[in-house]
């Protein structure tokens, strides 16, 4: 497998590929190889890059990719709209050597909006997009993270073989912290964000939505990114007792998440693009009550009032109210909170079913 991102801690795509390798391993010899060891938001410089399930961790040169794809018997290339050299090499090279190659395409279309093909004439970047539709067409399985994502990457013109979203365990601190928020008496008053501080992400709504519910409300921010340093200047600008309900944790490690969860009543899911929100999927399983931008990442894991609740991130006066309305309702807020959990607990049945059938499909002779 190969993908562009720290290899380990390199957000929610990296260890969306960490579940997914522990659950191939099982069955098959992998090997996940990355383009880098650092980023803005994750550093792996400093980590051994192993894994208990067995799983070989490294970081990728040209030569040392092309000679892994050559060995390999399938390629998973994981794909996302910043077009990087290491999934587009495999892309291209994976069935130039007649591997059975297979697209993870893990961010919707309007991510180019956010990265340097925003930067590029019209015309340029038609010119990538065809590239790589041509580059997707020789591939044995393309694979789209949910329905609406799915759509999303159709409309562009790129084929969907297969919708398979990435396994998010239900682990048993997940379950501990769902247990925890299910008898708690204590009132709904802590909000967390968990996430890339940018743009992309969101992270700029924060001062408006920081300023207008911390009477109230506190926050646990954690996260890093190029928004971090402007998020820092607007706390330090609130009054005395709004910036003491501010907590910037910075980066969290993965292992450390459902201990996020288990202090935070609600996440906040802020992001303007997604494909499918993993720390969405988190928090279900952790019975954190989801508040989330309507892009298609979340519609394919959010019925709104249901498994969650939609909102409008640029208006924090809305985003009150349905938090004062969850907050006077209980009831209803325990049925959101093991509704999301089921619903997040099946998906990730039915994830592990869908890829080791995709797999079986794809080594076929």
């Amino acid at each position: 497998m190969t993908h562009d991102y720290p290899p380990v801690t390199g957000g929610g795509l990296a260890i969306g590929v960490r579940e997914l390798a522990g659950l191939l391993c099982a069955r098959h010899n992998v090997q996940v190889l990355s383009s880098r060891l650092a980023d803005h938001a994750a550093d792996d410089r400093q980590r051994a890059l192993s894994d208990s399930a067995g799983v070989r961790y490294s970081r990728a040169t040209v030569l040392r990719a092309a000679h892994a794809i050559h060995r390999a018997d399938v390629v998973i290339a994981h794909f996302t709209f910043s077009f990087r050299r290491l999934a587009i090499l495999s892309l291209v090279l994976g069935p130039l050597l007649r591997k059975p190659t297979v697209c993870v395409i893990h961010t919707a279309p309007d991510h180019c909006d956010y990265n340097w093909l925003g930067q590029i004439p019209a015309w340029a970047r038609h010119a990538v997009f065809a590239l790589t539709r041509r580059a997707l067409q020789e591939c044995a399985a393309v694979v789209a993270l949910g329905p609406a994502h799915s759509a999303a990457i159709i409309a562009v013109g790129f084929s969907v073989t297969h919708i398979a979203p990435l396994p998010v365990s239900p682990t048993a601190q997940y379950r501990d912290a769902f247990l925890h928020h299910a008898v708690t008496t204590n009132p709904m008053r802590i909000i967390g964000f968990a996430g890339e501080l940018s743009p992309l992400k969101g992270a700029d709504a924060l001062p408006a939505l920081l300023r207008a519910l911390t009477p109230q409300y506190e926050f646990r921010i954690a996260g890093a990114g190029p928004f971090a340093d402007a998020l820092a200047c607007c706390v330090a600008e609130l009054s005395p007792t709004q910036r003491g309900r501010v907590v910037l944790a910075g980066p969290i490690a993965p292992s450390r998440m459902a201990g996020f969860y288990h202090d935070v009543d609600y996440l906040v899911v802020l992001s303007r693009t997604e494909a499918s929100s993993r720390v969405t999927l988190e928090a279900m399983l952790a019975g954190v009550i989801v508040l989330a931008s309507s892009t298609c990442g979340s519609i394919d894991l959010i019925s709104d009032g249901t498994t969650g609740i939609l909102i409008r991130p640029g208006d924090p006066a809305s985003v009150g109210a349905t938090l004062a309305a969850l907050a006077a309702d209980l009831g209803r807020a325990q049925a959101i909170r093991e509704r999301a959990a089921r619903f997040a607990a099946q998906l990730a049945v039915d994830s592990r079913s869908r890829w080791r059938g995709l797999l079986s499909q794809v080594l076929q002779p």
